[in-house]
């Protein structure tokens, strides 16, 4: 049991709002909470905070892609940000759980604890590896800081980073917040490859780990080449591929090149050193080889846009593998999860337990999607959840 404390502000729960993208990038989907789109739901947002809240301070909690940085341009995804803090009532603090499409925060902000901070101050780069999980609690957001308190003015509102998740306690339960994209899909699967080589970590932290370099890959470094290498392209390819378990042709290709390259697994205080590059560069040359030229992949991926049952079933998998949420699935304790990706809302009590999970759903309108049901989860100071539509 957790004896963690925090303020006992009121809580906003929201995912996936993909700031930056604007309709302006030949893609045609927008942000519902990017001002500069017409039919925008700011000022409804704003409004809605302010009646839940009743003017007190309050804590505005994102479960991931707050900023799209893999199909918008940073410099809107951060205009869209400072847009947003600047129409909406003043949060007491803000807690940014990374997804997968803002990872790239995450990265810079690994690099920035262990090595720019103590070079700044003087001090060696810190042992260890360069990404490491944050406390349950999250850590100071430090690079994204200063840029809020340009807007909210110094020191007003609080700004905390977390992944691969974030927990609090709020009266007797407890709160859990994972951005979703670790349990479903690719991930999941290469999680579950490499998992038994490394050593002495929890299932949470070796999917933040192992994925890292391929979340890169796919949502930073070939995204920025464009259509036909990134999650448009090949990599879109072997995201589709890999989910279809005996019928795959990347899965036994990625088990040989790990049999291969690390026979003897991996030590996690070295994985952000020579043995992961040689892992991704190895997979991605034999998988570029072995696979079709790039092209969009035929059907979609069955991360994004799995059914109800599947991602439900993935976060009760996630959520039992998980140590400390495993026993507050077998002792009944109350707890609140949060997550969503998926871009589909749900609210699902997991049977036999006293866990509540609600998937936020998605700002983010796409073509060929239906039109998204925007609001956001209210959680007041008793662990009392309502969800509270935004029109």
């Amino acid at each position: 049991m957790t004896t963690m404390t925090t303020t006992p502000n009121k809580i906003v729960a929201i995912s996936d709002p993909h700031l930056g993208q604007n309709g302006l990038d030949g893609l045609g989907q927008y942000s519902l909470l990017s001002t500069r789109v017409f039919n925008n739901r700011v000022s409804a947002f704003a409004d809605a905070i302010d009646v839940f809240a009743a003017k007190k301070p309050y804590t505005l909690l994102v479960a991931g892609d707050f900023l799209d940085l893999s199909i918008a341009f940073a410099e809107e995804a951060f205009a869209d940000l400072r847009e947003l803090l600047v129409e909406l009532p003043l949060p007491a603090e803000l807690i940014y759980t990374i997804g997968n499409h803002d990872h790239h925060l995450w990265s810079l902000h690994s690099e920035d604890k262990r090595l720019l901070a103590p070079l700044r101050d003087g001090a060696l780069p810190i042992s260890g590896g360069m990404y490491q999980v944050t406390p349950r609690d999250g850590e100071n957001f430090a690079i994204l800081q200063p840029f809020v308190d340009g807007i909210c003015g110094r020191g007003r509102v609080k700004v905390t980073v977390a992944y691969p998740s974030y927990e609090r306690t709020i009266g007797n339960k407890l709160l859990y917040v994972t951005h979703g994209h670790l349990f479903g899909g690719l991930y999941t699967d290469l999680s579950d490859l490499l998992a038994p080589r490394l050593m002495g970590l929890p299932h949470d932290h070796v999917a933040a780990t192992v994925n890292h370099p391929l979340i890169e890959l796919i949502y930073w470094q070939l995204g920025e080449a464009g259509e036909g290498l990134g999650a448009d392209g090949l990599v879109e390819e072997i995201y589709t591929d890999i989910q279809k378990g005996k019928l795959s042709k990347v899965k036994p290709i990625v088990e040989r090149l790990v049999a291969q390259v690390l026979p003897h697994g991996v030590l996690w205080r070295v994985i952000g050193g020579l043995e992961r590059r040689l892992v991704v560069d190895a997979v991605m040359a034999a998988l570029a080889k072995e696979l079709l030229s790039p092209s969009v992949a035929a059907n979609a991926s069955l991360d994004r846009h799995a059914d109800l049952v599947s991602t439900r079933a993935g976060l009760s998998t996630w959520l039992r593998r998980t140590p400390f949420i495993r026993g507050r699935l077998e002792t009944g304790d109350d707890t609140i999860v949060l997550y969503g990706h998926t871009h589909v809302r749900d609210d699902y009590q997991i049977p036999n337990t006293g866990v509540r999970s609600y998937n936020l759903g998605t700002w983010l309108v796409e073509p060929d999607h239906d039109f998204p049901s925007t609001g956001f989860l209210g959680i007041d100071e008793a662990g009392k959840a309502d969800w509270i539509e935004v029109k």
